[in-house]
């Protein structure tokens, strides 16, 4: 792995309805490390956000399962993306706000330099992969 493995935080993630308010939960930092086996596993923080993406939702002790999926995929483009693998992770937390979310690839990750992570659906987070 490269000591030096640049990150990209493009906006805040958006994951999944905190129930029937105004708040959503998404992803406020994310991380990814390449392991000995050449799987991926991405550690990603979450944050609540109102529903129009700004900061500041209230979604937390909701009592709600809140699943985080990572897709590894050919470079930014929005238009057309070729998935290579991806990973999910549930948590069902106390408290929202700074929950750690570890995501494993499900297979081995190439090391292609256009590779970029996606967390989220729309907005997302996007980092490189290492």
């Amino acid at each position: 792995m490269s000591p030096r493995i640049p990150w990209m935080l493009m906006c805040c993630g958006l994951l999944a309805a905190c129930g029937p308010g105004p708040d959503l939960v998404g992803v406020r930092t994310a991380t990814a490390v390449r392991d000995a086996d050449e799987h991926v596993t991405v550690t990603a923080v979450l944050t609540c956000v109102q529903r129009d993406g700004s900061p500041g939702g209230d979604c937390d002790a909701d009592g709600e399962e809140h699943c985080v999926m990572a897709t590894w995929a050919n470079g930014y483009s929005t238009s057309y993306t070729q998935v290579v693998t991806s990973g999910v992770q549930c948590v069902t937390p106390p408290r929202v706000e700074g929950t750690t979310v570890v995501i494993r690839s499900t297979n081995p990750v190439p090391r292609e330099p256009s590779l970029t992570i996606q967390l989220g659906f729309t907005p997302r987070v996007v980092i490189d992969s290492p």
